[in-house]
């Protein structure tokens, strides 16, 4: 134990038994964080993470883990061997929400094992579906049903495959996942982690395994059942289903057969081998990630991005600033900003109190 706190206990003694808890109480929990540090320090080490780097790393687990104790920080130091530095920032963003589930009581604190990640007696193999679990549970976006409900928001969104009661939607940007996740096309909200509003998980899946999303909407089936909506995932690796239960690699009536689920779409006259092509990352992509990727609230660099920039900005769920916002209803009579403002709206994130209240016409811009 540090003798800086050996000395003030000694001097609790001459105090009252109050003083002396609560400094006992610090040093338990500076003792525990030390222990925490250690693990995820050897964590690091054993995946190959150089000394200087594995510190680096730590440091900003912290910024991120405001459970007690620390006590997240190893289980940020296993993940981090899976995201890399690439993914540091949607590493420290999840956990940040892991952090407040523990604090309102939603999950107990997860914990790690051989076999991957422990939460709410669920265990996950691997980090994406550990981080997959988290989004859903985040759900949609608080007052989304208020607003949605007095603006327009119908979609305009054609698909790129119709016939037989079968339609398909390429889900090429996070912002058309957003979109045909939060009721775009059937009016129902799903818990697909590709379409919450400002979710990282689609560029995770692109960065892992060059994930190719398409939504298949199936209208002879009733919206009751699963199979009303399929997302394909044509990754490197092969094709992943998941339908309206949102269970990742098991749907309704096919199980794990996803050839048969296929199958079934060719039945319908759908060219499955045509459209459900893995697309490899493209360089421009690569950039792209980088400039829009994160959120910035700056209104300069907003009107400098060309309009497509602008769109897929918006379309990746980041919320914009008021004088972003206000940029864009200046030109709300023009084409190009109806457009914007109307993904904007219809992308399901919480928008501030101040843009809400322009859009419902309480205040003037």
């Amino acid at each position: 134990m540090d003798e800086r706190f050996k000395r003030l206990l000694y001097l609790a003694e001459y105090d009252n038994k109050k003083d002396k808890k609560v400094i006992l109480e610090n040093v338990n929990a500076i003792f525990e964080s030390k222990q925490t540090e250690q693990q995820a320090t050897s964590i690091l080490k054993a995946g190959g993470v150089a000394d200087d780097v594995a510190q680096e790393a730590i440091n900003n687990f912290r910024t991120a883990d405001g459970s007690k104790n620390q006590a997240l920080i190893p289980i940020m130091a296993k993940a981090y061997l899976e995201a890399g530095p690439n993914g540091m920032r949607e590493l420290l963003t999840l956990f940040k929400s892991v952090t407040e589930m523990i604090n309102s009581n939603k999950i107990s604190v997860p914990q790690i094992s051989d076999a991957g990640y422990i939460v709410n007696n669920k265990t996950f193999a691997t980090y994406l579906k550990f981080a997959e679990f988290i989004h859903g549970l985040e759900g949609m976006a608080k007052g989304h049903a208020e607003w949605k409900g007095k603006i327009n928001v119908d979609t305009d969104e054609p698909p790129i495959w119709e016939g037989n009661g079968i339609k398909i939607y390429d889900g090429n940007d996070v912002g058309k996942c957003i979109h045909y996740t939060t009721g775009a096309l059937t009016g129902k909200h799903y818990g697909f982690c590709i379409g919450q509003p400002a979710n990282t998980m689609w560029q995770s899946y692109r960065d892992t395994k060059t994930s190719t999303f398409h939504y298949v909407i199936d209208e002879t089936r009733d919206l009751n059942d699963p199979l009303h909506i399929v997302v394909v995932d044509a990754t490197q690796y092969g094709v992943e289903l998941t339908d309206a239960s949102n269970s990742t690699g098991h749907i309704a009536e096919f199980g794990e057969d996803a050839d048969a689920y296929l199958e079934y779409l060719k039945s319908k006259g759908v060219p499955t081998d045509e459209l459900f092509k893995n697309k490899p990352k493209t360089p421009e992509e690569k950039a792209e990630q980088e400039k829009l990727g994160g959120n910035n609230p700056d209104i300069n660099w907003f009107k400098n991005l060309a309009f497509e920039e602008q769109s897929k900005y918006i379309g990746r769920g980041h919320l914009l600033s008021d004088e972003q916002f206000k940029y864009l209803w200046n030109f709300k009579n023009d084409k190009g900003g109806f457009h914007l403002l109307h993904q904007y709206v219809d992308t399901g994130q919480a928008i501030p109190e101040t843009q809400f209240n322009i859009l419902v016409g309480e205040e003037a811009a």
